[in-house]
């Protein structure tokens, strides 16, 4: 069989749904009007819908530009009227008779919009006759002639909306077109720059291949992020979108491109309100809106970078300072105003006063827009009277040998020149504290070395504050505790009594970097319980030391802590402030009032589109494990990818793997293992390349484990889970050990708990709350105690933890069962039906509907399904061998393991294999997939 026909364009492999739908409506209406925004991907859907359709025996007619003209069985035509006349001829044996609809000529309409009024009303009368079936595609923001919209409005035809894609497809549309993995954040990235229109993402896609941007290393496919160029064609195609604009549409157009967002009154100041609906109207346009205010920006972020390259740098120098100049009349009230007033000055050519950079870059430094600080703190230690020959640098800036030794030598003239302003100074204070946040904690130490090596006096709070970040840099971004604690006792001891209470809150910080909390809480116990504490103080203690509390399985304690204190936190930082509500929603989340804890972290993380990174990311982490737990593991997957994209290896003890690692969990829950195991090597491939965090590890630790459970290897699991347990409990981490413990235990049966974690089932019901309750189950589950088992069950229940509570009853039905008390079993079974149906998340693999364990003959070791899952996305053999680090022929040996195992002969089954093996569809709720011919290497993807 010649299979060249089966060669479809790679964006299509994520519309398995769409084309199921389409055959559905051919089926039994007189066909499907797809419509959706420009550049969704209608016509290639409408071109593979029609060739599925010619090839099934199907009489297809087409007219428009699908784009496939000469296919066997079909015919094109210039005009719609001479299209409709050919589908009406006696010869097609269709005339005067309404056949079955596999008898009717299949009519393919490409932008049905354009079709002529006559043409429109003639084809509702055919088909409302049933003499033809019609598969039309029409833009969402343009009429249709009557005759067509009529089509969907009468219910003769089925009306499918096109949208574009989210991340979970374009990673199969990109593992189509790319042969192999692609790292979660080069995915997240490339939907941010997209919002998922399938023609800018493959136009962008084809660009960054071509320019090397887009490239193969470490076995998987990563880009960095749009480049200042965005390409020929690539800003062709996107200009597309943006013909037969007004000249006040063009100018709204140029202004967004250089100044986004807009406030709608600076727009309509501007007398470019008109302009902004019409461009609304067509989608160049999207309008967010925050309370009363409301901002435009263009709705495809590419469209910012091509029509900001091609504008004028005179009218772009324009239009940022009238953009800041409108900023300033209405009062310049917000931070934010502030910071897009002084950033669109710098670009605009201009040098604003050092204080007012300055105040600007402590904006950018709080929101964590690092890159602008750093711009921001770089002007301001450059721009100084009577140094004509330093320029201002206010561009984009590198990380390049070059830029280090231009930053070496600013601070060799901070050294030699202190006396010259104090402003410097604080500008290079403030340049160490950005570079930690970069995670260039090299370049830090250098600033902050010479900068506090100074005798030019600066604020004390801005003092303390540059010790701080010193302290912990050495610490978390160089691996040098020790030095990190002679430098702060050195420090302490210059300082007057007073002045040094607030390094006590960096003591308790390293404290907690060295897994030592019972000293953060000596550490608080000895500072707070004193008559009077100050302010700076007190916000630097009491979030570090109620964190420690709530980990050492004191939740009430740390809450006791928080609210001794909750008058006074009005007038606390906002960092501060943020991370004591944080820590007040994880101790709510520990005493088991889930669903508000959840609801007071998703205020506290409080994510940024604009700025693509969250404000707080253990609140962040947080939260995702909290919708996991309330079985929502599909939010968390989506919280998690727009983590992973954003830097996140700056705050402690937030590592660059543990996002990954819990959205690898999250994928494992939520169905999808396969791409759960792949993240797993990513997540072993980042391990290494940053500074580790005891806290870190195990929850990294945690996740694996999961992940290895929800796929088969519940031995693995159990092990490692139990060994997770004992280092938490040695370091006094009740609430993870008593998880860890909890994990092994479900996945073993309870047979993983041993005489030795009595004392911390003991500590874990001390806690209260949550805590107890899963210390409670893991004693059930080690006694296989069925009423205990049911009793945790409707604690669950309460909480809120429905998937955690259905599992616990399915535990207890089976521990009835084993007891021969069958009556109470199949009570509790009926339970687990109820908690089931209402959860809607089915039972983990480990604990089947009749409690039976797979056998240990169909397992895989943890390497083996990690090479499995790799070679699944179409990898290769040596591509393989480069990820895992091991040689080629160990990947074969592998592989034939596998197949043996899994009872499979070709790599092409090995999917479907492993959906055998975990029980559960990798992509559940789809319809069968596509199968893409000459894909990359020349073998056969499944997508």
């Amino acid at each position: 069989m010649d299979r060249t026909h089966e060669i479809f364009d790679w964006p299509v492999t994520a519309r398995d749904a769409e084309l199921h739908t389409i055959k559905a409506a051919l089926g039994r209406r007189g066909g499907a009007l797809l419509v959706g925004a420009p550049g969704v991907g209608k016509s290639l859907l409408l071109s593979t819908a029609l060739r599925l359709a010619a090839r099934e025996g199907r009489r297809v007619l087409h007219v428009g530009g699908v784009g496939w003209n000469g296919a066997t069985g079909t015919q094109g035509f210039g005009t719609l009227a001479e299209c409709l006349e050919e589908a009406v001829r006696p010869s097609s044996g269709t005339v005067g008779a309404a056949g079955a609809a596999g008898d009717r000529a299949l009519i393919g309409i490409d932008d049905a919009h354009l079709v002529d009024a006559a043409s429109g009303v003639r084809l509702h009368r055919l088909v409302a006759a049933g003499r033809i079936s019609v598969l039309a595609t029409t833009r969402q923001d343009v009429p249709a002639p009557a005759g067509v919209d009529k089509l969907w409005v009468e219910r003769l035809v089925e009306h499918i909306e096109v949208a574009p894609f989210d991340s979970a497809a374009m990673g199969r549309v990109l593992r189509a077109r790319l042969g192999g993995h692609t790292d979660t954040a080069t995915l997240e990235r490339l939907w941010a720059a997209t919002h998922g229109n399938a023609l800018m993402l493959r136009e962008l896609v084809e660009h960054a291949l071509e320019d090397g941007s887009l490239a193969f290393t470490d076995g998987a496919w990563r880009w960095p992020g749009l480049g200042a160029r965005p390409g020929k064609r690539l800003a062709d195609v996107v200009g597309v979108g943006l013909r037969d604009l007004g000249p006040e549409e063009h100018e709204l157009v140029n202004m967004l491109a250089v100044a986004e967002p807009l406030e709608d009154e600076i727009v309509a100041a501007a007398g470019l309100g008109r302009a902004a609906e019409a461009l609304d109207l067509r989608g160049i346009v999207s309008v967010e809106r925050r309370g009363a205010r409301a901002r435009l920006r263009l709705a495809v972020p590419l469209a910012r970078l091509v029509v900001a390259h091609r504008m004028s740098g005179l009218t772009a120098q324009r239009l940022r300072r009238e953009v800041a100049d409108a900023l300033e009349r209405t009062g310049a009230r917000r931070d934010d105003d502030v910071l897009r007033i002084v950033s669109l000055r710098m670009d605009a050519g201009l040098v604003p006063e050092r204080e007012q950079i300055l105040a600007a870059a402590r904006i950018a430094t709080r929101r964590r827009d690092f890159p602008l600080a750093e711009r921001m703190c770089l002007l301001a230690l450059q721009e100084t009277a009577g140094e004509p020959d330093v320029p201002p640098l206010c561009g984009p800036v590198p990380d390049t040998p070059e830029y280090r030794a231009e930053l070496h030598r600013l601070m060799t003239r901070v050294e030699k020149f202190p006396e010259q302003t104090a402003d410097r100074i604080r500008a290079a204070l403030l340049l160490g504290r950005v570079l930690v946040g970069r995670n260039r904690p090299a370049e830090a130490e250098t600033v902050l070395s010479a900068a506090l090596g100074t005798e030019v006096r600066v604020p004390l709070e801005e003092y303390v504050a540059a010790v701080h970040t010193r302290v912990t840099n050495m610490a978390w971004g160089l691996s040098r505790l020790q030095d990190a604690r002679d430098l702060l006792a050195r420090t302490i001891a210059r300082m007057d009594p007073d002045h040094a209470g607030v390094l006590r809150g960096t003591q308790a910080a390293i404290a907690v970097m060295a897994d030592d909390l019972r000293g953060v809480v000596a550490i608080g116990d000895g500072v707070l319980d004193e008559p009077a504490v100050d302010r700076p103080v007190a916000q630097a203690l009491v979030p570090v030391v109620a964190y420690a509390r709530s980990e050492l399985g004191d939740p009430t304690g740390a809450l006791g802590l928080l609210d001794r204190y909750q008058d006074s936190t009005a007038d606390w930082d906002t960092d501060a402030v943020l991370l004591v509500n944080a820590v007040r929603a994880r101790c709510s989340a520990l005493l088991g009032r889930l669903e508000s804890a959840a609801e007071a972290l998703e205020t506290v993380h409080r994510y940024d589109p604009g700025h693509g990174r969250p404000a707080l990311l253990q609140a962040v982490l947080d939260r995702s494990r909290l919708l996991r737990l309330l079985g929502r593991p599909d939010e968390a997957v989506a919280l998690l990818r727009r983590t992973v994209a954003s830097d996140t290896s700056h705050e402690y003890p937030v590592t660059a793997a543990w996002p990954l690692a819990q959205l690898a969990g999250a994928l494992a829950e939520s169905g999808d293992h396969t791409e759960a195991l792949r993240t797993l090597v990513e997540v072993r491939s980042l391990r290494g390349t940053t500074p580790a965090s005891p806290i870190a590890e195990d929850e990294i630790a945690y996740e694996n484990a999961l992940v290895l459970a929800h796929t088969g290897d519940h031995y693995g699991a159990g092990v490692q889970a139990a060994e997770l347990a004992g280092r938490a409990a040695a370091a006094g981490r009740t609430v993870r050990a008593v998880a860890g413990l909890l994990l092994a235990a479900r996945v073993t049966d309870g047979a993983a708990v041993r005489f030795p974690h009595r004392a911390l089932l003991r500590d874990g019901r001390n806690a209260g709350g949550l805590v107890r309750v899963l210390a409670d189950y893991v004693e059930a589950l080690a006694d296989a105690d069925g009423a205990l088992l049911m009793e945790v069950s409707e604690q669950l229940v309460r909480m809120g933890a429905l998937p955690l509570a259905t599992e616990a009853a399915a535990q207890a039905a089976r521990a009835f069962k084993a007891s021969g008390q069958h009556r109470k079993g199949r009570e509790a079974a009926a339970a687990c039906r109820d908690l089931l149906r209402d959860s809607g998340a089915p039972l983990p693999s480990w604990v089947g509907r009749d409690g039976r364990q797979e056998p240990d003959s169909v397992s895989l070791t943890p390497r083996e399904r990690e090479v499995a899952a790799l070679a699944a996305t179409g990898m290769s053999n040596r591509d393989i061998a480069d990820r895992l680090v091991v040689s080629v022929r160990t990947v074969e040996n592998h592989l034939h393991r596998i197949y043996h195992k899994l009872g499979i002969t070709a790599r092409n089954d090995l999917k479907r294999g492993l959906e055998k093996l975990t029980g559960r569809p990798q992509e559940p709720g789809r319809a069968a997939p596509l199968r893409l011919v000459g894909a990359p290497g020349g073998s056969e993807q499944v997508a």
